[in-house]
């Protein structure tokens, strides 16, 4: 029997007795289901039998060290998706650990960051912790989940090998599958094998039309199927556009299909997209065209009536119909988005260029306006719900969503978050590009729980350098004042801690310049706090001691608070435990009675508490408040600081002489570090490892 210590850590160590009190059995949290992400294969699938013998063959003999890739390529429309996910249903029994799909581009190429998070979040990872930030963690941790599992990984839309090549899995069990419009050599140097998927036959065409439009029809007119099937080239896409239309008119002749005059010299997907458009009832051809200008890779209900000016009821009655043409995918219900949609992959380039030719420019951002006002009021909700301590800064209330928005928890709103990050830089660029600067800026800094709670730090770099770019473009003292400061806290995070430090200097100078006492205090304490992050506990001091001051003249408890906190630490790890304990237990008890509460930072304060009183010999108090501290942690869903909890544990119990017990609480925090793949943190847990054991 194995000891459970927090969400899915295991004791692997015998505990002793003196420790029992402090471990705590949890249920097991609920299975995650199998991925099973391949598309639905549609009734009228034909042929396409050289194809499936070649990923028989590409996949049956892996070499052993790394999955199998195979490579489709085509042009739009040729079916290479639905080939990928026709093999890989045959072929379900081999991947018993799931079925992965993957969109490498969504009007831009996604980022391996973006991707790699996408797919663990999949296997159930990343949904009751945090995923780490760094790219190379979030790879690092892919092997590490991949290495014993039997899956298939269909990469689709992909552009270079750069983007397949981190993510193929070191298990021969595993297989890979990518779709791309031209082939990729430099995947063939890697061991990749590549098809070339070509238009159907003449026969094969006419089979798809009759098992679309009824056999009865293209026998009655053979001639005009033919040519109908002709005009498609063969495309599956376009054949099936066009059978949709004859379908939706049956009364009408297939001798009378308006592909049968269209322009022979256009692509024949561009050809009957536009057919398909022009055939549109008004209400549907205006959504599908504005839905085109949008920055984004995807879009729910709220967002699409709110970016188009149309209600919310109506817009969910068109996104359906567009659905049921095949002009759009309905890629599922998302919690604290409702029903998802998307463009088909082939089709979203040509209606985007339908709408930049039916549209005037004022249109468009008219549209991208709406659309970044609908995301940051959405953001918006989240701060309230999540950081309502976090400022509010001067915002513009143009295009208001017509329906309050409202989360029904931390859960919801943290999963907005989440589900919104891949669309969050896609916004930035656009506004960017439009010159909507004060949209930028807002925007950035209502996201702050997507960078705090959910540890974007990566995204937040980059997004508070073009929120600090865009404020000196608007002009707006504060606005510059905070992207400086929330852009030293985001290089803190990331271990830039000279960076940060200078930024947070900049923002001190704009501070005292403005004689803002709140800003100078959050800025000096900010500048301790690098310091104090860097292990320079006796240079952070003065810093930390001015900024406590501040805000005890200011009468600002929660700043106080987080200035005690520090100070309390510093003083314990120099050597002064007990003189940390005071602005330690002052900090927990302002922390823990502000009104909006504060439980993370109050938490924080116990942690640290309770590490003042190991380093003092009180261990017995040392383990109340780290596992009071713990147990926070863990309600509130912090993995990171539940795992640093648990190691203060192993420390506290290592000070105490409890060598097993110590191994047992290092191995948890090794195991939650582990699922965070957290490098840093790991390797620092392995080194307490090894030093404990040593005699």
């Amino acid at each position: 029997m194995s000891n459970t210590i927090g969400g899915s850590a295991q004791l692997h160590t015998a505990v002793q007795a003196r420790d029992i009190h402090t471990i705590h059995f949890h249920p097991e949290r609920r299975a995650w289901p199998t991925p099973r992400q391949l598309l639905a294969v549609p009734a009228v699938f034909t042929d396409r039998s050289d194809a499936l013998a070649f990923l028989d063959a590409a996949l049956a003999d892996p070499p052993p060290t790394t999955a199998p890739v195979a490579v489709i390529s085509g042009p739009d429309g040729i079916g290479k998706r639905t080939v990928a996910a026709r093999w890989g249903h045959r072929a379900a029994e081999r991947f018993p650990d799931g079925q992965l799909v993957a969109r490498l581009r969504a009007g831009r190429p996604a980022p391996v960051g973006e991707v790699t998070r996408a797919l663990l979040r999949a296997l159930g990872l990343g949904n009751g912790e945090v995923l780490p930030w760094h790219t190379e963690e979030l790879l690092a941790l892919w092997r590490s989940v991949t290495a014993t599992r039997r899956l298939l990984v269909v990469l689709e839309d992909t552009e270079a090998a750069e983007q397949v090549l981190p993510l193929v899995p070191a298990s021969p069990q595993c297989a890979v599958v990518v779709t791309c419009s031209a082939p990729l050599p430099a995947l063939a140097a890697h061991g990749a094998r590549h098809h070339r998927l070509e238009a159907l036959s003449p026969e094969h065409s006419l089979l798809l039309l009759g098992r679309i439009v009824g056999e009865q029809r293209v026998h009655a007119e053979p001639q005009a199927a033919a040519a109908m099937v002709l005009a498609c080239g063969g495309n599956p896409l376009a054949v099936g556009l066009a059978a949709g239309e004859a379908v939706l008119d049956p009364a009408r002749p297939l001798s009378d299909h308006p592909v049968l005059t269209a322009p022979t010299t256009t692509e024949a997907v561009t050809m009957t997209t536009a057919l398909v458009y022009d055939s549109l009832p008004e209400p549907e051809s205006r959504l599908l065209r504005l839905l085109a200008l949008l920055p984004a890779p995807d879009f729910d209900v709220l967002t699409a009536a709110a970016a188009t000016a149309t209600p919310v009821v109506q817009t969910g009655q068109l996104l359906q119909d567009l659905t049921a043409r095949h002009l759009l995918e309905h890629t599922g219900r998302c919690t604290g988005r409702g029903e998802v949609y998307r463009f088909r992959p082939a089709l979203h380039d040509s209606f985007r260029t339908t709408a930049v030719g039916a549209d005037s420019n004022k249109i468009r951002v008219l549209v991208v306006q709406r659309y970044l006002d609908v995301l940051t009021a959405t953001a918006h909700a989240t701060v309230q719900q999540l950081t309502p301590h976090h400022r509010v800064l001067p915002r513009q209330h143009r295009h208001l969503p017509s329906e309050p928005i409202r989360f029904d928890g931390e859960h919801s709103a943290l999963a907005w978050l989440e589900a919104i990050a891949p669309a969050v830089q896609p916004a930035l660029d656009a506004a960017r590009e439009l010159g909507e600067h004060q949209a930028l800026v807002t925007l950035v800094h209502d996201l702050w729980p997507l960078f705090h709670r959910l540890r974007r730090l990566d995204l937040s770099v980059a997004a508070h350098k073009q929120g600090l770019w865009s404020a000196k473009l608007w002009g707006d003292h504060m606005a510059i004042r905070e992207m400086t400061t929330t852009l030293a806290l985001a290089l803190k995070g990331t271990g830039s801690l000279a960076d940060a430090q200078q930024r947070y200097q900049e923002a001190l100078d704009l501070a005292a310049a403005d004689e803002d006492l709140s800003g100078i205090a959050q800025c000096t304490m900010g500048i301790g706090s690098c310091l104090w992050a860097g292990g320079h506990y006796a240079d952070a001091k003065p810093h930390l001691s001015e900024a406590a001051r501040l805000y005890d003249d200011l009468e600002d408890l929660r700043g106080a608070a987080l200035a005690d906190i520090l100070l309390g630490s510093a003083a314990a790890r120099q050597g002064q435990p007990d003189d940390g304990v005071a602005p330690l237990s002052e900090a927990h008890a302002s922390l823990a009675l502000l009104n909006p509460p504060d439980p993370l930072n109050a938490a924080r304060a116990l942690a640290f508490l309770g590490e003042a009183h190991s380093l003092a010999g009180r261990h017995d108090l040392a383990v109340t408040a780290l596992t009071q501290a713990r147990e926070t942690f863990e309600g509130i869903g912090h993995a990171h600081w539940c795992a640093h909890a648990t190691e203060f544990l192993g420390q506290d119990a290592e000070r105490a002489g409890a060598k097993e017990a110590a191994l047992a609480w290092y191995s948890a925090s090794l195991d939650q570090y582990t699922a965070l793949a957290s490098l840093r943190d790991m390797e620092r847990l392995d080194a307490r490892i090894t030093q404990a054991n040593l005699p």
